[in-house]
């Protein structure tokens, strides 16, 4: 834990008290000077007490009682005392700065020491009211309040920490208060999330399955994603016994969803209106909201610290965790430049080129990313689709080119097989990932392959894995 020392603190003592010369006062000021040179602390406050309750505007009264209950510890109580000589005047003013100051110290100090010797709730509770009567002596010590800010964080009460810290980084830039401010938030931020997840498991599930069902996929895999259709109509060509299927068209009430079926492939998918799962999305917003206060805290973060690697880490997880991709990309391409050994940039960086159909690049970022950690298991399988993708998205290009003939898309499938074989090795009950192989394996021509692929797919739809 890292300490907080104040060097250089001022000394004083009882001394300050010496006897004072008698002149023309009050009863009580006389027996309160009288009880000060016998240390008679408590008596001595007592008739001070008495004096200003008649006179008001005593400073030197005031003065005289505040440094009493200095000697008895009464720091709250010194404090007001000497504001209230202070607003009688000045006479008193640099005694009773130093005094303070004085004061001030050994309270910090005292708090802590008490911060890294706390090891429960009430040993955090003991550290919060000396900071608090360290802030109520000093009010103007912005490090009382990063302090304070800690003792909250530490007993876990992070509501009462934000107050604290948020003053330490604005009056102070502390780099301290960013890192455990914007941690407040980021865990509440994931918090929401994992809670929205937890609630809406099953109907996220559905419209992930939902969101499968497209063309050109196995009909087979549309029944895995989403059951049995609630009616099939069939169109048939020829008659009797002759009479062949040539299209089915499926329909799925639940999703307002008609599929049609020409061979074993999807041909068609069409809404008759949108699908929506009841999904409650109230913990996703809290998430989003606590994402965006945790930006805001790394924003300022970053104009105070701007090489600072971690604050700008944490501020790019914020952005993607809130979905402000666009946010997000511009801090990754400037990170990526800085950190070109994160794996975690160039993968994220990878992630963004991919969505943006810019093949080569992204190839270039996840290969950057299996340099630094052959074993980054995302990075294997987001490569193998960034090569998969490209390799269809040069097969539609011939095709519109009407250069069928062209087979030079076929080397993006096969950079991807290994990979690919990688991902299954590791996921080797994985439908999806079968399917794909086996799709790939199609088009490079390898039947037997292909046709192996596919049947561990259909294995493992029925059980038979």
């Amino acid at each position: 834990m890292r300490k907080f020392i104040v060097y250089g603190m001022l000394a004083i003592s009882a001394a300050s008290l010496a006897f004072m010369g008698f002149q023309c006062s009050s009863a009580e000021m006389t027996s309160a000077k009288l009880y000060i040179n016998r240390k008679e602390f408590k008596n001595a406050e007592a008739q001070l007490v008495k004096e200003v309750a008649k006179n008001p505007k005593n400073e030197e009264a005031w003065f005289l009682l505040g440094q009493i209950r200095f000697e008895q510890k009464n720091y709250k109580g010194m404090k007001d005392a000497f504001v209230e000589a202070s607003n009688v005047g000045i006479k008193y003013k640099k005694e009773i700065d130093a005094q303070t100051l004085v004061t001030w110290g050994r309270l910090f100090n005292q708090g802590v020491e008490e911060l890294n010797n706390a090891g429960d709730s009430t040993g955090f509770d003991i550290v919060i009211e000396t900071y608090k009567l360290a802030s109520y002596v000093m009010p103007e010590s912005i490090a009382n309040q990063q302090n304070l800010g800690l003792a909250y964080y530490r007993k876990g009460d992070f509501e009462s920490a934000i107050a604290p810290l948020t003053i330490a980084l604005d009056k102070m830039k502390s780099i301290f208060a960013v890192r455990i401010l914007s941690n407040i938030y980021l865990v509440r931020a994931s918090e929401y999330k994992t809670k929205f997840t937890e609630t809406n498991r099953a109907a996220l599930e559905e419209v992930k399955n939902v969101n499968q069902v497209r063309e050109k996929i196995k009909a087979a895999d549309v029944k895995y994603f989403i059951g049995e259709p609630n009616s099939i109509d069939k169109e048939t060509k020829g008659k009797g016994k002759a009479a062949v299927v040539v299209k089915e068209t499926w329909t799925f009430a639940k999703y307002n969803l008609v599929v049609t079926v020409e061979g074993d492939l999807v041909s068609a998918v069409k809404y008759s209106q949108p699908f929506e799962s009841a999904i409650d999305s109230s913990d996703h917003t809290r998430s989003l909201a606590e994402y965006g206060k945790a930006i805001q805290i790394l924003k300022k973060g970053s104009e105070f610290y701007p090489e600072d690697a971690e604050i700008s880490e944490s501020l790019m997880n914020a952005y993607i965790g809130s979905e402000r991709n666009e946010e997000a990309r511009e801090l990754l391409n400037d990170r990526v430049k800085k950190y070109p050994n994160s794996k975690f940039d160039r993968y994220n960086l990878g992630v963004f080129l991919l969505k943006d159909n810019k093949f080569e690049a992204s190839v270039n970022e996840f290969k950057a990313v299996l340099e630094i950690d052959p074993g980054f298991n995302s990075a294997i399988y987001n490569l193998a689709a960034t090569y998969v993708n490209w390799g269809v998205a040069e097969q539609e290009r011939l095709k519109k080119e009407k250069k069928e003939e062209d087979k030079s898309y076929q080397e993006k499938y096969r950079f991807a097989v290994p990979f690919l074989e990688k991902v299954i090795a590791d996921k080797p009950n994985d439908v999806q990932i079968w399917e794909l192989l086996g799709q790939v394996y199609a088009n490079l021509g390898e039947l037997e392959k292909a046709n192996d692929a596919y049947k561990k797919a259909d294995d493992i739809r029925q059980g038979k894995n």
